[in-house]
Formats: structure tokens, C-alpha cells, sequence
């Protein structure tokens, strides 16, 4: 015994080591890394922390690899009594946890949670090698079937080990029915006292090793999500979804081109990236053919990290990583939807990379795709991304008699056109419409005419800050010279942008998009009586600023319902809705015909059946038009069979007389 003792402590010493040192190596690019001030609110963290973790909220949002991982998870969580007891008899033959239960209920958990461990291996095993998801493209299969037998033989070896105890005379069998199992078949076998000793001890060596080599493993793998995963959760970002950061744009560098300028939590995200493949199976970017996945992306920048750490060359040049490690391609085919983060389990922030890369590209290098620099461009000179259009913010408005807010002025609503909506003729009939539902209603509004300039949206999003902060600066400037209880909006975008961005530039506004102000208008009955039977079967489109940004998802619905539409919900809809492609620049970017996420996205509409869809975003009106145009002439020759109208259009319609006996 005292030989053995002494080659379990001197094994256990010797893996401990080796899995500290390497441990090691992975926390000196995390502490170097620039700290991130996540600790606080601690009470929102922690709950998160429990909501998904002991929960699997997200995990379970597929109902199989939810379970197997949830198995898994408690599995191993109660198994840590195991290890416990097995390491801890390896220092001392007098270390036992029968004072707290360890012949009796930790015995039957260990067996309940060893059993459910190998269940769980056997459907992770069957699911990569039958089911295979196609979410699994790019991930390192051999990784999952190596942590896969580790965690088998983690848990054969401790039944087995206990069987061998049964077998030998163990007082425990009454609690430990899984054992009792093994242990008759061991019996039956042939097994003896004797044996048995020897069994215990080759399985209890089984069972120890196979952690300690996980453990040793561990540093390198995918599943080192095992250790990182919570402190990831518990770092996500609590700021609004459609926040981003602000840069200070006399730093000496701007943007994203050096890995070693990635925050502690950005460097923890790619340590917690499982290889799930979520992000890439939400992605619109990845499923038109574009080359971007969420998934390879942080794999990537986790392979350029740990090459950079093992003394790669190149990370002194702003090249090393972006063309290196990732494409320019790559990055700009990004939408900004947040599909991605929205799948991930451990919260890993995929967008705010991608735009830091962006903002290095635009405001550094200067290397941005033609389309969207032509619509930056716009912006500088005419204060709005349609290049090439010279219309006044007004022309939309000019047989309407709107009132125009004047400095020092005041209004109830302040109506943020946005530019799409005041400048493309598609557009303003959606602005056309919410004027007359808002002179149905009595609403008390007016309108910044020539004064309003493009919130910025489009340049935040492709990376241009200085030209955001330029125009943030301008705008706020302009409405504070104002008075307004609320802003509304038709955009998106626009809403986003002003309700949760402009805070930055000294303006704090209510801010609403035009179908929450809708819903309130009918709630309140300040609408006319609606004629309910006019606006059939519809299928409703969730803008992703939306609805993930913004976390409104019921009040475009409660309009339909109102407007007497029967709702027929796409496969993709709320939370996991499908971008029309035009998020973060994308609506000025030149598409390869082959790769437009719009087509997608029109497909999954036309296959509700349903002869209307509805917007509430003009970016996504006019993706979506055009990707029905294109779905026809692909699949009916040419006869679009179904409508895409905005919220606002579709009320409008519902009210007597389709609203035309309201004064304009």
C-alpha cells in the first residue's frame, strides 16, 4: 500500500505540474490583455450566471444536445465527489467521506450521475456520428472524440471500481444499484475477494488517471470551456445589444489589428468557444455563401493568439492579423445581426470584433469595399448614405402640410424621418402612412425637415467613428435646441442608434419605434375603429434592431393582430429571425448574385404561403422587395406572388374608408 501511495502522489504531483504549467501559458496572454471593468453589478451577473448555466437556457433551445449536455454537465458536477474521494485516498487510506454520506446517498448519486455521464456520451457520440449537424462543419472532431473517451473512461472506471468493492464485501450494494448490476455480472464472470482487490485498484488507477489526463488536456481543447465558461457568462455585456463601445479617436491606434489589443474578455471569448457551431448555423452571412462564420472567426483568432504567444512572427505589423488570421472579405460580410450572439451559449461577442477590425480598416488603412465607402462618402457630403441622390429631406412632405420644429420650439413627438424614408420614393409611402395614422390619432407632431442629417448608423456600423461622432455631435446639438417628449421613428436603426448610442454625445432621449407608438395609439383607442376583416394572411418579418437589438418583438404583432391579419410566423422569426441582408452597411455593398442573404430570407417567407409580407424597417422593404423580385424571376418566371408592405401601409388600409377620409 505505502508503494502505491507513493506512485498515485508521485503521478498526481506530476500531472498537476504539467497541467499547471499549461495552464499558465493560457493566462499570460489573458493578463496581459487591457482589463475590461465587467465585475459589477454583481447581482444581474450572477443570476445570468445561474439562469444559463444551471438552467441551460440557450442550451436547451435545441431540445437533444440541450439534455445530453445537461446530463453531462450535473454528471460531472456531482462525479467531483469521486474525485474527492479518490484523490483524497491516495494521500491517506484513513480519508473516507462516510461521515457526510459517502456509503449511502453520495454512493447512490455517484452511481445515478455516472450512469447519466455515459448516457450522455453515448447521444453526444450518436449525434456527431449519425445525426452530424451541419453547425459541426470546421470543428475539430478528433478533439470532441478524445474528451469524449476521457469522459467515459471517467465514469466506467468509478463504477466499475465500486463493482470490484461490492464484489469484495463492500456494505454499500443497498446504495449503489448500478454497481450492484456490475458487480453480479462480475460474480458471474467469475470474479472473486481476490480479484476483486485487484479489479478495485486497476479501476480506481483508470479512473484517476483518465482525469488527470483531462485535466493535463484540457489547456488545449475546445472544452476548456469546462474552466472559462462561467467567468465568460458572468462577464457578458450588460449594456444595451445595440451599444457600442465609443473610441476615443486620439489614440494613437483606432480600431482592431493587433491581437494583443483585444480586451480580457474578448481574449476569455475565444478560450470559452466550444465549437458548438450556433453562430454559424444563425449566421446569414454564412448560409449565403459568404466568408464569414462566427465560429471560425474566434477559432481563428485563438489559433493567432496562441501562435503570437508561442513567439509567431508578425504581430508588429498591422497586417499580422487582419489578412493574416482573418480576411477582409470575411469581415465585411458581416450584417451586424446578432444572430450570432444571440445563439451562443457562453455569450462570446462576436459583432464587437468585427466592427473593431472595421474601424481599423476605415479609419486606419483606409480599405473599404466600394459600395459601402461610396454611402460613407454620402454621408460626409450630403448628410445622408444615397449617393447620387439630391432630393430635399422635404419633397417627401411637401403636399402634407407638416409642421417643420424650429429651434426653441416644442412639440409632443418629434417624427425622425431617417434618411431611406425621406429619400427613397418606396420608402416614403411607409412615412406617408404613419402621417395619416398619426393625424387619425391626434398626435401632436412635427418634423426636422433639412435640420435632420443621418443619425450614423451606417458609418458606426462599417467601422467609420469619426464620421458617426461627427454627425452624433451635429444631431444632438440640433434636437437639444428643441423641446419633445418623444422621438418615433419608422427606422430601426435611426431608434437604435438615438435611444441607445447619442448618450455618449450628451443626448438622452425617449425614444420609440413607429409600431410601438402604433400599439400604444390603439391600446389607448385613440385610433379610429379598425375594419378587421381586411388584411388576411400575413407573415411578419422581425428587423434585427429590432427585435435583438431592441427586444421588441410583440409590438409589431399586436398591429397585425389589430389590423385583423391572420399571422402566419416564418420558420426564422423573433429572436431567431433571418436578416434581409442590409444590417451594418450591407444595403450599399455590391452582392455577388449568388451569395444575396435578401433571396434567402424571401424564400422562407414565400414558403408560409402567406400573400403579404410585413416589414416595420425600410432597409428590410427594400431588401425584401427585391429579394421577392429575384425568388419570382428564379422560381415563377418572373410573377411575384407575394406583397411586402410595412406595418404602417397595412393599418392604414384597415381603417374606414383604407383612411382616406382622414385630412391630410
Amino acid at each position: 500500500m505505502p508503494i502505491e501511495m507513493s506512485l498515485r502522489f508521485a503521478v498526481v504531483s506530476a500531472a498537476l505540474v504539467v497541467a499547471g504549467l499549461r495552464f499558465g501559458r493560457l493566462a499570460r496572454p489573458l493578463l496581459a490583455a487591457p482589463a475590461e471593468p465587467r465585475l459589477k453589478p454583481f447581482a444581474p451577473r450572477a443570476w445570468g450566471v445561474l439562469v444559463n448555466i444551471l438552467g441551460h437556457v440557450r442550451l436547451l433551445r435545441k431540445p437533444y444536445a440541450g439534455l445530453l449536455h445537461m446530463m453531462m454537465f450535473f454528471g460531472f458536477l456531482f462525479l467531483l465527489t469521486a474525485v474527492v474521494q479518490t484523490f483524497g485516498a491516495g494521500v491517506s487510506p484513513l480519508f473516507a467521506l462516510a461521515m457526510i454520506g459517502g456509503s449511502t446517498w453520495i454512493a447512490l448519486g455517484q452511481d445515478i450521475f455516472a450512469t447519466l455521464l455515459l448516457v450522455a456520451v453515448a447521444m453526444a457520440a450518436f449525434q456527431r456520428l449519425v445525426l452530424v449537424p451541419s453547425r459541426f462543419e470546421g470543428s475539430n472532431k478528433a478533439d470532441a472524440g478524445i474528451i469524449l473517451g476521457l469522459v467515459a473512461a471517467v465514469a466506467i472506471g468509478l463504477l466499475l471500481q465500486n463493482a470490484c468493492y461490492l464484489v469484495g464485501g463492500d456494505p454499500s450494494a443497498a446504495w449503489r444499484p448500478v454497481s450492484s448490476i456490475l458487480a453480479t455480472l462480475l460474480r458471474w464472470l467469475g470474479m472473486t475477494g481476490p480479484a476483486a482487490k485487484v479489479g478495485a485498484t486497476a479501476f480506481a488507477w483508470l479512473h484517476m488517471l483518465a482525469i488527470l489526463v483531462f485535466l493535463i488536456y484540457i489547456p488545449g481543447s475546445k472544452h476548456l470551456h469546462v474552466f472559462v465558461g462561467i467567468p465568460n457568462l458572468y462577464l457578458r455585456d450588460l449594456q444595451p445589444a445595440g451599444r457600442l463601445t465609443t473610441p476615443d479617436l486620439e489614440q494613437p491606434a483606432l480600431g482592431l489589428s493587433k491581437i494583443s489589443q483585444l480586451g480580457r474578455k474578448q481574449v476569455l471569448d475565444l478560450y470559452a468557444c466550444t465549437e458548438c457551431g450556433r453562430c454559424q448555423e444563425m449566421c446569414p452571412a454564412y448560409a449565403s455563401g459568404k466568408p464569414l462564420s462566427p465560429k471560425l472567426l474566434i477559432m481563428n483568432l485563438r489559433d493567432h493568439l496562441w501562435e503570437q504567444r508561442d513567439g509567431g512572427n508578425g504581430d508588429d505589423t498591422g497586417g499580422a492579423l487582419i489578412g493574416n488570421a482573418i480576411r477582409e472579405e470575411t469581415i465585411w460580410s458581416c450584417t451586424t445581426c446578432r444572430a450570432c450572439m444571440e445563439a451562443c451559449p457562453l455569450f462570446i461577442e462576436h459583432v464587437p470584433k468585427i466592427i473593431d477590425m472595421r474601424r481599423y480598416l476605415a479609419m486606419e488603412a483606409g480599405s473599404v469595399p466600394d459600395g459601402i465607402s461610396g454611402a460613407t462618402l454620402s454621408i460626409e457630403q450630403r448628410g445622408h448614405p444615397w449617393a447620387g441622390t439630391r432630393f430635399s429631406r422635404l419633397d417627401w412632405c411637401r403636399d402634407l402640410d407638416i409642421r417643420v420644429l424650429k429651434p426653441g420650439e416644442a412639440t409632443d413627438t418629434l417624427l425622425w424621418v431617417g434618411c431611406t424614408a425621406a429619400l427613397d420614393a418606396r420608402a416614403q409611402k411607409v412615412v406617408r402612412s404613419l402621417v395619416r395614422l398619426l393625424r387619425a390619432a391626434k398626435v401632436d407632431f412635427a418634423i426636422l425637415g433639412d435640420d435632420e442629417k443621418c443619425t450614423g448608423d451606417v458609418a458606426r456600423r462599417t467601422g467609420n467613428d469619426y464620421l458617426f461622432q461627427m454627425q452624433a455631435a451635429a444631431n444632438v446639438e440640433t434636437l437639444n435646441a428643441r423641446t419633445f417628449r418623444q422621438i418615433v421613428s419608422v427606422c430601426p436603426h435611426c431608434v437604435n442608434t438615438l435611444k441607445n448610442e447619442y448618450s455618449d454625445f450628451g443626448g438622452t432621449y425617449q425614444v420609440a419605434h413607429h409600431t410601438q407608438l402604433l400599439a400604444e395609439l390603439m391600446e389607448t383607442g385613440r385610433l379610429p375603429q379598425l375594419q378587421k376583416s381586411e388584411a388576411g394572411t400575413i407573415t411578419f418579418h422581425d428587423p434585427c434592431y429590432l427585435g435583438r437589438y431592441n427586444g421588441e418583438f410583440a409590438a409589431p404583432r399586436a398591429v397585425l393582430s389589430a389590423a385583423g391579419a391572420t399571422l402566419a410566423e416564418m420558420k426564422r422569426t423573433r429572436g431567431q429571425s433571418f436578416c434581409c441582408g442590409g444590417g451594418g452597411g450591407r444595403s450599399f455593398a455590391i452582392e455577388p448574385p449568388d451569395q444575396r442573404v435578401n433571396i434567402i430570407r424571401a424564400r422562407q417567407a414565400r414558403e408560409t404561403g402567406a400573400p403579404v409580407l410585413a416589414t416595420a424597417c425600410p432597409f428590410c422593404l427594400l431588401m425584401l422587395e427585391d429579394g421577392c423580385k429575384a425568388a419570382a424571376r428564379q422560381e415563377d418566371g418572373g410573377v411575384q406572388t407575394q406583397q411586402v408592405r410595412d406595418i404602417a401601409e397595412i393599418l392604414v388600409e384597415s381603417m374606414p374608408g383604407g383612411g382616406a377620409g382622414v385630412v391630410w
